[in-house]
Formats: C-alpha cells, structure tokens, sequence
C-alpha cells in the first residue's frame, strides 16, 4: 500500500481501494479494512468508503456499460486508473443521492491530477461532466439498461452478474426467478444477530437494546435472534457484540442449525469447515453448554479469531481442531488428540456432523460482492468434487443411526442436489435423505408457506435469498443408517 493508508480524504482512499482490487481481484473484504484500519479518517467517512468501494463493486458491470455510453474511447482502451475513478464518480452520481454532482466531478478531477495526469484529469471531466448534466441520473441510469434488448445480457449489467452465471440461472429456476435473486443479492444485506443466552437471558438483552436505542426490530425464533432495519452498525461496533453478548449469524445458517442439525443437550457433535464458527457457537448455545462440539477448519488465522469469541461469549464445550478435512484421517492426524481418545473407538464418533462445504458462495454476493466475479464455470465442478471428499471422509466419524447436515452458502444445483446424488450412489443404501418440514420453517418465519414457492418435499432446502431477505443457501440432513 506504499503510504496510500495515511489519506484523509475518503474518496481518495476509495480509489487506491478500487485500483488495487482490480489490479489484483483479491478479497474486497480483507483490503477494505486493511486500508480503514491504517487510515485516520473518521468514523463516518470510514463508512463512507466502506459504502462506496463496495458500491461500485457490486455495480461495476452495469456503472461500465453506462460509462461507455458517454466515452469517445473505448473502455478497454482507458487506463484502468482513469477507468476507476470514472467507476467511482459514477456510482456517486447515479446511486448516491445526497452528494452534490459538483463535489462528485472536482472531488474526481483532482485524485486525477494527483495519481495520474493533466490530460486524464480533463477527459473524466469531460465524461463525468457529460454524465451529470442529465436531471433524474438514476432512471436515465435505468433507462439505458432497460434498452438492452437481450434478457441475457440486460439482466447481467442492470444486476451485475456475469452472463455465465445468470445463464446457469436461468436453465436452472427460469428468468423470473433469476431475475429475483440477482435483485435481492445486489442490495445491501440484512444483518442478523443471536443472543448468548450462557451469558445473559433474552429479556435482559432486549430490555438493553430498546431502553438505549428505543427502535423496532425484527425478531425470530422465540427471540433468541433479531435483526435492525435502519443502522447495524452501531450493534456491529457495540459492547453487546464486543462483550459476547450477542453475534452475528445469518439467518439462512441460522436455519440450518435449528431446523436440520437440531442439537440436543450432550450430544457430540462436529463442525467441518468451521470458521468463522457461528454455526458451532449457536449450536453451543443451544446445547447450553453441554455436550461437546469438534470445530475443525484448515485456516489458522480464522481459527483465530474463532477462539477468541469462544472466550467473550463462555463457551467451554467446543474444541477447535486445526485440519483440512479433504484429508482422510484428518481427526486422528491432527494432533490433539490424546492416546486415550485415539485407542478408544467410541471418542472419535460422534452424534452428529455439519458439513460446511467449500463452495461458489454465490449467496453471500449481497455482503461479499467480489464472489460475483471470482468465479468461472469450471471451478463448480472443483468445489463440487472436494465437497464429495470431504463427506466421504466424514463417513468414518458418524454413529450408525446419526446425520450429517450438508450446508453451502451458494444457489448452484450442481454443488448441492446433483452433489448429493452422487455422494448417495456412492454410499449406496447407507443413507437416506431426511425429510424436514420446511412449512413450519414458513411458518416461524411469518413469510406465508412454502406452497407459495418451487419447494418440494425432497429433503432438500434451497434458501433463496428472496424468501427471508438472507444469504442464498442450500441445506439438507443425510441419516446413516448403517
């Protein structure tokens, strides 16, 4: 990063955000907060950028083909340089509505100056000065997208996905729907948060958040998890979170835990592909404490963090396993096993086994918007294939009698259903698909029932993001019967 950190000006910051994501396609999330963690600016223009680097990400193929609407030189021609700070006035101009149009274009002309050239300076002048001179920016915006003859195409750049994934879309769950899933993942996400009911009963927890803030929130199951309409993030930065008083958990992986692992008190349970960890924390919390639960994932530094907030929150049943469950034996090669739980054949056998399977995370785009574009078709087929090693290799830790719950934060048949099939022809007349109810998921959830949906009654639960306003998620329970 050079000395691009110490910037106090938001929209610079913004910039080398943008040139350096798009130089490098690295993770959007790790480079925005390396850049706001070393910067010295504000809270509120931390948010600022925060908003308008994500912004422009999420948007980025639609804010290009509007910007070639406006450019005498072709987009492959430019400067990427050029071509970022364009992206960024853009996204101001078009989806932001309270800043002015003239700070947008002299804010862009003078990074211009500085970072690039005089001659550059004067062309995204001339483009952005092009683009604001229209009134209603946002439905000439519109407008020109609509025009877009091809649905393909039109519903790639107004939503910004690339075309082979709203192909794929499509020839799975038809262009109605495709369309309602791209629009749902390309808004600003919902944040959902539990309570830690081992440190502090439900009512406490609401008695303290509606005395201080005196606001309306969303509540679901019993109340033990909310969700806030209008600012998140001062329950993001707040004592509550930092304390482990509450945490955030999405509510598609919320599902999953309650509905599909339903963990019990003493049971024995283990985490695949852990981290961050929500998963076997709000099964810890549910278990109240009992039991015991194996974490195990391959990413130290995600462990990490994973058990640092075992500790805030008092969680004493869970023990973290670095290991890569791709490889067999990866329990018993982990060494932190005892020769006691190693010879004992019991130990290593458990109840239950959630399985967080490497995936596209396709339907984590609303939060994550750089996975739109990370992706290429055949890597499907990659994560499809590791995902079958890794259930393959779970078979040996699971009782007779017990279940694994297959879990993917992506909306992608071939990583989930046709995943599934292949994992039971392998595993032939070993296993069963659980049939879970999902109308009382509708139910709890007061969204209407699933009638109302493409459900059907095969075990297996696709989570559009449309449903619950949550991560796009996929979800079943395989039971092993011998």
């Amino acid at each position: 990063m050079d000395n691009k950190e110490i910037s106090v000006n938001p929209r610079e910051t913004a910039y080398y955000i943008l040139s350096e994501y798009f130089e490098k396609h690295c993770n959007l999330k790790d480079l925005i907060n390396s850049y706001l963690n070393n910067s010295k600016l504000t809270s509120l223009n931390k948010r600022f950028v925060y908003n308008i680097s994500k912004g422009v990400v999420r948007n980025y193929l639609g804010i290009d083909y509007f910007i070639s609407l406006f450019s005498n030189i072709k987009l492959s021609k430019l400067d990427p340089e050029v071509l970022n700070i364009l992206r960024l006035g853009v996204f101001q101009a078009v989806f932001l509505s309270k800043v002015p149009f003239y700070s947008i274009v002299n804010e862009s002309v003078e990074i211009a100056k500085k970072h690039i050239t005089r001659s550059s300076a004067c062309f995204i002048n001339a483009v952005l000065r092009k683009i604001t001179s229209h009134e209603n920016l946002k439905d000439v915006y519109n407008d020109k997208i609509n025009s877009i003859k091809t649905p393909l195409k039109k519903i790639s750049v107004c939503y910004s996905f690339p075309e082979w994934i709203v192909r794929y879309w499509i020839e799975n769950y038809q262009i109605e729907n495709t369309v309602k899933i791209c629009k749902t993942l390309n808004d600003n996400p919902v944040t959902y948060f539990n309570i830690n009911t081992l440190k502090s009963s439900i009512e406490n927890i609401y008695k303290k958040i509606k005395v201080k803030d005196n606001i309306d929130l969303s509540i679901y199951f019993e109340g033990r998890s909310f969700s806030v309409s209008n600012d998140s993030q001062k329950y993001l930065e707040s004592d509550l979170l930092k304390d482990g008083y509450i945490y955030v958990q999405d509510l598609s992986s919320q599902i999953a835990v309650k509905y599909f692992l339903v963990p019990e008190k003493n049971e024995n349970i283990l985490d695949v592909c852990c981290a961050p960890g929500g998963k076997s924390i709000s099964a810890s919390v549910l278990m109240n404490n009992t039991g015991r639960i194996y974490a195990v994932d391959n990413s130290r530094e995600r462990m990490d963090s994973f058990n640092e907030n075992l500790k805030k929150m008092g969680i004493k049943n869970v023990k973290t396993i670095l290991a890569d469950a791709l490889k067999e034996d990866f329990l018993e090669s982990s060494l932190v096993f005892d020769e006691y739980e190693l010879n004992n054949k019991d130990s290593l056998k458990f109840d239950k086994i959630f399985v967080d399977a490497p995936c596209s995370a396709f339907g984590t785009a609303a939060k994550n918007p750089d996975v739109k574009y990370n992706k290429q078709p055949g890597d499907i087929m990659h994560l499809k294939d590791n995902s079958i090693r890794i259930l393959q290799n779970c078979d040996k830790y699971l009782k007779a009698g017990g279940k694994i719950v297959f879990y993917t934060c992506t909306i992608s048949p071939e990583e989930n259903k046709n995943l599934i099939k292949n994992f039971l022809a392998l595993f032939e007349k070993r296993y069963k698909i659980e049939i879970v109810d999902i109308e009382k998921i509708f139910k709890d959830m007061k969204y209407g029932n699933s009638k109302s949906t493409d459900l059907k009654s095969d075990g297996f639960f696709e989570v559009m993001p449309y449903y619950f306003k949550s991560e796009g998620a996929t979800m079943c329970s395989l039971i092993k019967i011998s």
